[in-house]
């Protein structure tokens, strides 16, 4: 499974969006983590910890959107 995100610079955003940048940057590293990890399985625990989340619901909201939009499956 091969995704090609594209990389929002800085200055594409304004400041007050900070939120948002950090939240898709967190995203194309959680799915970076994917695409290493075995067989495609990724443990959310390992996740949170590699990421260095402080909350945990930001991977679940993270997952929770892919699994919407189909681009990884529903167990």
């Amino acid at each position: 499974m091969a995704l090609h995100l594209k990389t929002a610079t800085p200055a594409q955003y304004p400041k007050y969006k900070r939120n948002l940048r950090s939240l898709n940057l967190l995203t194309m590293k959680f799915v970076r983590l994917l695409q290493e990890a075995e067989d495609g399985v990724l443990d959310l625990k390992d996740a949170v910890r590699v990421l260095a989340v402080r909350q945990r619901r930001r991977i679940y909201d993270i997952t929770n959107v892919l699994e919407g939009i189909g681009l990884i499956p529903v167990f």
